[in-house]
C-alpha cells in the first residue's frame, strides 16, 4: 500500500512575477480594466470585432497575422497589436516601443484608432466595468 503525503497549502498569496520589460502586458483575468476598448453591443461582438480589424486595415500600415492586426509605427518606433477580446466584448490592445513612454504612446494611439473605427461602424463603446 502507498502513503500519498499530502502537501501542505499556504494561505499566503503568491507574488506576481516582476515585469522588468516595457512591453504591456494584458492578463486574461480582470482584462477588462488592463487592456482595450469595450463595446455597448452585447449580442454581435463578434461580427463587431472583424469589422474593427478590417476597419484598421484601412487606416494603418499592418502585418498580417491570424485573427488580428500587428500596426508598425515610425513615430514613436514600435508595434502595436489589435485583437478581438475571446470572450468579451471588445478588443484588446497591446503595445511595445523603444521605451516605456514609446509603449503608452502607442498603445494610446491604437486605442484611438480602435475608437475611431468603432465609431465609423457606429459601434458603441462603453466604460470598462
Amino acid at each position: 500500500m502507498k502513503t500519498i503525503q499530502r502537501q501542505e497549502m499556504s494561505a499566503m498569496p503568491t507574488p506576481r512575477r516582476t515585469k522588468g520589460d516595457h512591453m504591456l502586458h494584458a492578463d486574461v483575468v480582470d482584462s477588462k480594466t488592463k487592456a482595450g476598448v469595450w463595446m455597448g453591443e452585447q449580442d454581435a461582438f463578434k461580427s463587431n470585432q472583424a469589422g474593427i480589424v478590417e476597419a484598421l486595415k484601412d487606416t494603418t500600415d499592418w502585418v498580417p497575422i491570424e485573427g488580428a492586426v500587428m500596426i508598425v509605427s515610425t513615430e514613436p518606433a514600435g508595434i502595436t497589436i489589435v485583437a478581438p477580446n475571446p470572450t468579451l466584448p471588445g478588443m484588446i490592445v497591446l503595445a511595445d516601443g523603444g521605451s516605456p513612454q514609446a509603449s503608452q504612446i502607442l498603445r494610446a494611439k491604437g486605442e484611438e484608432l480602435v475608437r475611431k473605427s468603432m465609431a465609423g461602424l457606429g459601434i458603441a463603446e462603453v466604460e470598462a466595468a
